[in-house]
């Protein structure tokens, strides 16, 4: 099997990307996915849209994983173009704003506990691998249980790695090279989800490549259209 940055690669990621928010070593014991416990070394890459969980053996062979979507705007579209919709049998993705604009649905779900030791994410993911396509069917919601982190650097980067940016984090991702525009800081600023807030984002690649006219053979892409 292939390292897993041979995989970041087809969503044309890797571990130095300046948009990365975290890179770290989550121990199996300190999460759950689905209320499975993954076996072996389990690797946390956070960037600003998105986050993968990445089992592997040895230095960084890849065993499997999966990719969250972080984005509001990205898993709305990404629904969208699957001929999905949130609450359908298949997904059961809850809206957790109770907007009826579904423009201003939000749907990424981060409950933090404030006495305990645990993040609970529930989004929208699908697995990865080597593959460039994705199968529509193999979008699904994903729950996950995670520590918070032993100490309190990896408690940071953990946190960095799964929330969601608001007003303040734009402000600062706006600082880094190409990463948020200034019309779509705006457009965040005035209480609108910007689509693809960072220049040729997973996202934005997944939500092109959902194309075909069969609803059966939509794919998610990992590549570019």
């Amino acid at each position: 099997m292939a390292s897993y940055h041979r995989v970041l690669r087809t969503f044309d990621r890797s571990i130095d990307d300046k948009i990365i928010e975290c890179d770290y070593d989550i121990h199996p014991w300190d999460i759950l996915i689905d209320k499975e416990r993954w076996p072996g070394k389990v690797r946390l890459i956070g960037y600003i849209d998105v986050f993968f969980l990445i089992c592997y053996s040895g230095e960084s062979r890849f065993e499997h994983g999966i990719i969250i979507y972080k984005d509001d705007e990205a898993i709305r579209q990404l629904l969208k173009k699957a001929g999905l919709k949130a609450d359908d049998e298949s997904i059961k993705l809850e809206c957790i704003n109770n907007e009826k604009d579904e423009a201003l649905r939000k749907y990424y779900s981060l409950n933090t506990e404030e006495d305990g030791n645990k993040h609970t994410i529930i989004s929208l993911g699908h697995p990865i691998g080597l593959a460039i396509k994705y199968r529509k069917s193999q979008l699904k919601k994903y729950t996950i249980s995670l520590h918070k982190g032993h100490t309190p650097a990896m408690q940071k980067e953990i946190q960095r790695g799964v929330m969601q940016h608001g007003i303040t984090r734009l402000i600062s991702d706006a600082l880094k090279l190409g990463v948020v525009s200034t019309a779509g800081l705006i457009s965040k600023i005035k209480g609108t989800i910007v689509s693809g807030s960072s220049l040729e984002t997973t996202t934005t690649k997944s939500i092109n490549a959902l194309t075909a006219t069969n609803a059966h053979n939509v794919t998610l892409s990992a590549d570019q259209t």
